[in-house]
């Protein structure tokens, strides 16, 4: 039975154990839809009816007397497999690019305080690969994820994408909106990732593409690209909230481009087969929130009025 899943199994017995889908709900986290449809997958795998559901609630069938000793047995010596390589319940571990992370684990650690947060910090584009292994148990992204068929996606705000510049250089490039072609002659700030010792370019999903601007150089982290980018002659596309920090301290300003208003949704990927329904739900919450938040923050009013703050 290689497609035997221990949750389905652990469901049936609480179920069994419980006599009722609801109460195995309630005390798995999960919603009486979820409880049947595991139970279901079980009994599709044994080829048996393993419950009998009435008004008075769930009995075993003759099948699921018989069979119960040895899914008991088998619950137990599969758990005992599984311990060292299962997670620890009591750990989160979130993946996200760096920027994401910095701004969203302090959200996800108030709204989990009973739990330790883990964040690992990954481009994108490997995303899937790692999910695909369960070496976590959330993500969150911007634009639309590629996860495997078992995550579940919600969307959780909006981001807008924007480029920025050192205040001289952005007084260089003249009123704004700046027209693209203004832009090519000032090289970029681009992301590489190193993948098993191999740098590989990634593209920032910025309008002017990679190969129609000028090359300059190349970091593996947002926040290292509006670092230089505040000491250089070089530009940066990403995420407005991506640049609070340096936006607030005065050390980077937003360039506004003629044609240029792009927003993408987030969203966040959790992996059921990791997570009870009501974590999501509760991550979902708390990022809603946070997200809003950060809109606030990075909005082109909120940049504006930065900028007109006279120095201290």
């Amino acid at each position: 039975m290689p497609d035997l899943r221990l949750a389905d199994l652990n469901t049936f017995l609480a179920v069994q154990r419980l006599g009722s889908v609801t109460a195995s709900a309630r005390q798995l986290g999960v919603t009486p839809s979820q409880v049947s449809k595991a139970v279901a997958r079980l009994e599709a795998h044994l080829r048996s009816a393993l419950l009998t559901r009435s008004t008075r609630g769930v009995t075993l069938t003759d099948a699921g007397r018989r069979l119960l000793p040895r899914l008991d047995d088998l619950a137990s010596r599969l758990r005992s497999l599984r311990r060292d390589g299962e997670p620890d319940a009591s750990l989160l571990t979130v993946s996200a690019p760096s920027y994401i992370n910095a701004y969203v684990l302090a959200a996800i650690a108030r709204a989990v305080p009973e739990m330790r947060v883990r964040g690992l910090e990954m481009p994108p584009s490997l995303v899937r690969t790692f999910a695909s292994a369960n070496s976590f148990d959330a993500t969150v992204l911007i634009g639309t994820p590629r996860l495997p068929e078992t995550w579940a996606i919600t969307e959780i705000g909006s981001c807008r994408k924007t480029a920025f510049a050192s205040p001289a250089l952005a007084q260089r490039l003249g009123p704004q909106p700046v027209s693209v072609e203004r832009l090519r002659e000032f090289p970029f700030v681009s992301p590489v990732y190193n993948l098993s010792g191999q740098f590989v370019p990634v593209d920032d999903d910025c309008p002017l593409p990679v190969g129609a601007r000028r090359a300059g150089h190349e970091v593996q982290t947002i926040g290292m690209a509006l670092e230089l980018a505040a000491q250089t002659d070089q530009l940066v596309y990403g995420p407005a909230f991506a640049a609070l920090h340096q936006i607030l301290r005065g050390a980077v300003r937003e360039v506004r481009v003629s044609g240029w208003n792009t927003r993408d949704p987030v969203y966040l990927g959790c992996n059921v087969d990791r997570m009870l329904a009501r974590l999501q739900t509760v991550l979902v919450r708390a990022l809603r929130a946070a997200f809003a938040d950060l809109e606030r923050q990075s909005s082109r009013k909120a940049f504006a009025a930065v900028r007109a703050k006279p120095p201290a």
